[in-house]
């Protein structure tokens, strides 16, 4: 591991995991207006100039990498051979 490399607990992607769901579906259900106050509190920090559009797609594309990571961290769990083999 560089210095530069930051290793992320499965814990940690769950949660933002969750962060990044609930927002998603906030988004989808929000006026501008309301949108224009929540994205001064949108979990990727200040992004001042973001749309509605784009914050929905930055959400979408961080949910992707966020699935990809914990797949990553254990690719047994996402082998559907071994869900059949162990019932879960």
């Amino acid at each position: 591991m560089t210095q530069d490399e930051v290793r992320l607990t499965r814990e940690q992607l769950e949660k933002m995991n969750q962060l990044h769901r609930r927002e998603l579906r906030q988004i989808k259900n929000m006026s501008e207006a309301q949108f224009q106050v929540f994205r001064k509190n949108f979990s990727f920090g200040h992004l001042e100039n973001i749309t509605r559009a784009e914050a929905h797609a930055l959400l979408t594309s961080m949910l992707a990498l966020n699935l990809q990571l914990l797949a990553d961290l254990d690719p047994l769990s996402s082998d559907p051979a071994r869900h059949r083999q162990t019932g879960s």
